[in-house]
Parts: structure tokens; sequence; C-alpha cells
């Protein structure tokens, strides 16, 4: 069975961790905008800091 991966799919190990680094904050203010349980847990985090991996260790395991 053939294999069909998008370019997503295939891109260099570097190229696809900066492209989710990148997308972090964003994610992160969704989820302290969507409330509850999700806001309470990421009150004390700033989504513009949270670009690396080591500022991803940083946060609270959920």
């Amino acid at each position: 069975m053939p294999t069909h991966l998008d370019a997503l799919e295939t891109r260099a190990p570097a190229e696809r961790e900066a492209a989710l680094l990148a997308a972090l904050p964003d994610l992160i203010t969704h989820a302290k905008q969507a409330g509850g349980f999700w806001a309470g847990q990421l009150a004390d985090v700033d989504p513009s800091t949270v670009t690396t991996r080591a500022a991803l260790a940083r946060l609270p395991v959920l």
C-alpha cells in the first residue's frame, strides 16, 4: 500500500519543531480564553513567553 504524506509530515525535524513552537502562544491564549479549568491552570502563564522547549517544560503538567 503506498504511503501518502502531506508536506507537513515530511518537513525536516528542525522546521517542524520551529513551526510547533511558533504556534504555542496562540494555543495557550486560546486555552486561557476557553475559561474554566484551563484558564485557572494557565492563569500565571504569559503565552508570548512560551516559544522554546525550555519555556514549554516550565508549564504545569495538565
